[in-house]
């Protein structure tokens, strides 16, 4: 049967049988799949460049990745109101979905990422499960996979040595970023897509600083440090830095790390193709810099001293 009709009909059916994800069949993919698992993992930082990675491997013939950027597997649990609108518009409207990814310079859908969308979907609150998760990724087949989370990067330790304990042969990429932009780049990011208003003012920012995980993802060190000390000599420690002043040899180092080929192009891709560039930043006033840098001033210092490379630039910037 072609794959759009059995699409529609396994929808069809999951809506007059009022099925949830908690109620739903596992899918053939949970049961069947291989349990090899992704090979690697980017666990931040976010607002690292983490998107610029995923587009560059998702054009990558050495790659397959999931259909989805950000899994959440392992803290916040996954996001149904990416994955159930990608779900029913593969299903009723493939080509027109795909028109649309491509003009997106994204990747077409295919028959196996329905089916993985199906088995995210049917995760989605149930406990962690290692098995499962590996299953995801057997649309693979030979290709290099893997789960690119930021969020990862502040999952506690425990989890950390959970997650590595588990997946005995992953690697782990860390994406590192000067703190004190990380965070500033995150608070406007989040003030665009809430719309606030006033997002100069000092008080709205310090509702951030208490309220959100901001002061935790900029936490640079010690989140890479975390990773790093379970992971060992499968960590692989890269920059934000070098995405803006030098894509292609930061491009070539990742794909060298992870196995693949960096002389295949991503596609029509450029190595510097980033998709966010033009997302308006909110002005800092001094006050709220001053803060910062009261705040994560020992995260840059540390970053500088652990980390070295472009991060020993990190402190002159702020006096430190």
């Amino acid at each position: 049967m072609d794959w759009n009709v059995l699409g529609v009909l396994r929808m069809a059916g999951d809506r007059l049988l009022g099925r949830t994800p908690q109620t739903m069949r596992m899918p053939d993919l949970l049961v069947h799949g291989d349990t090899r698992g992704p090979d690697f993992l980017c666990v931040g930082a976010q607002k690292g460049g983490t998107r610029w990675l995923f587009d560059q491997l998702n054009h990558h013939p050495d790659f397959w990745m999931p259909a989805i950027k950000e899994l959440h597997y392992f803290n916040e649990n996954i996001h149904l109101k990416w994955a159930e609108p990608l779900y029913q518009r593969a299903r009723y409207s493939p080509q027109r979905l795909n028109r649309k990814l491509q003009r997106s310079k994204m990747r077409p859908l295919e028959k196996t990422d329905l089916e993985w969308l199906r088995a995210l979907i049917w995760l989605h609150g149930r406990p962690i499960d290692f098995d499962q998760y590996s299953r995801l990724f057997s649309p693979r087949g030979d290709r290099i996979s893997g789960d690119i989370t930021p969020t990862y990067g502040i999952i506690d330790d425990e989890k950390v040595e959970a997650v590595c304990g588990n997946l005995p042969n992953i690697k782990v990429i860390y994406l590192a970023r000067d703190p004190i932009e990380r965070f500033w780049s995150h608070y406007c990011m989040v003030a665009r897509q809430q719309k606030w208003q006033n997002t100069e003012d000092f008080a709205t920012v310090e509702n951030f600083i208490q309220t959100g995980s901001g002061i935790r993802h900029s936490s640079v060190a010690t989140n890479a440090a975390r990773w790093q000390r379970v992971s060992a000599d499968r960590f692989g420690l890269f920059f934000f830095d070098d995405l803006k002043s030098d894509a292609t040899g930061l491009r070539r180092r990742i794909i060298a790390f992870l196995g693949g080929d960096p002389d295949k192009p991503s596609g029509a891709l450029s190595p510097d193709f980033n998709r966010k560039s033009r997302d308006p930043k909110v002005p800092m006033s001094d006050e709220v810099r001053d803060h910062l840098i009261a705040l994560l001033g020992d995260q840059v210092r540390a970053a500088a001293a652990e980390f070295g490379g472009p991060a020993e630039e990190w402190p002159k910037r702020y006096g430190l």
